[in-house]
């Protein structure tokens, strides 16, 4: 008798085979630089949710450019996009550095999210009963998270927990609260990515999305309270880590980033 065959083992690769999923890596594909310059900036967000960069740490063009294996046109083109989203602060002839992600801004994107969610929520809880079919996409999520858990990618993992989240804003169908949604999406990546990644605790976090698509599944009105705890269940060490980071020195030079990509199984 053939022996099963283990499941496909994650692949690491350099920062040259980064990407962002369902695209090619981002060296060797002739994108635009601003094509190229919106990779690099998930890439830098992925960068500080998994502690290769610190908030407030320094950025440098040379070195990114020379990690990503590109010009120093797409970086630029990434910096400007992460200023504009809040993720880096750029000061003229002093250079660019992650934002400091202090216990203010955290408790701030706290509070964003959760009324943004109370009402994604409320009004997806409403297109879900028309059509339970759309709770599809909550399910495929879900057993994603599964498969990450078993290759113990926090890195992929925390990218399906955001798209769990994404998902119900978009089945609100409410399009302002998408929008701002969104426009906190990269703080979101990074502040829960960070806390997730120190908690460490795969079974927590997916009990917690199942009991969302229970929720959800039922019909139950109590899904607006239990978002709310469901997003401010990490917010005290969250804040507490911000507040211990902000006391220690942050050195000017970056450190090598690679991150890993699980294949779709």
């Amino acid at each position: 008798m053939r022996r099963q065959q283990p499941e496909r083992t994650p692949k690491k690769t350099s920062v040259r085979g980064i990407v962002a999923r369902g695209l090619a890596p981002i060296a060797g594909r002739g994108d635009s630089s601003r094509q190229l310059g919106h990779s690099i900036a998930d890439a830098i967000v992925d960068a500080v949710a998994q502690g290769t960069l610190e908030p407030s740490q320094r950025i440098i063009e040379a070195d990114l450019a020379r990690q990503f294996e590109v010009s120093r046109v797409p970086i630029r083109e990434a910096i400007k996009l992460l200023q504009v989203q809040g993720i880096l602060n750029v000061t003229p002839n002093r250079g660019a550095r992650v934002a400091a992600f202090d216990p203010l801004m955290i408790d701030q994107v706290y509070e964003a999210r959760i009324a943004l969610e109370r009402i994604a929520v409320r009004d997806a809880m409403r297109a879900y009963r028309r059509e339970p079919r759309l709770l599809d996409g909550l399910r495929e999520i879900i057993s994603r998270m599964e498969r990450m858990a078993r290759w113990s990618d926090w890195v992929e993992f925390r990218k399906c927990d955001v798209a769990f989240h994404r998902e119900i804003c978009r089945a609100s169908g409410n399009e302002i609260v998408l929008k701002l949604w969104e426009a906190l999406a990269q703080h979101i990546t990074i502040i829960f990515g960070r806390e997730l990644a120190s908690e460490r605790n795969f079974r927590v976090v997916i009990d917690q999305h199942r009991k969302l698509l229970d929720l959800f599944e039922r019909g139950d009105g109590a899904i607006e309270q239990v978002i709310e705890g469901h997003i401010v269940r990490l917010r005290g060490p969250a804040t507490t880590n911000a507040a211990r980071n902000q006391e220690q020195p942050r050195t000017n030079t970056m450190r090598g980033m690679s991150v890993s990509r699980k294949a779709e199984g």
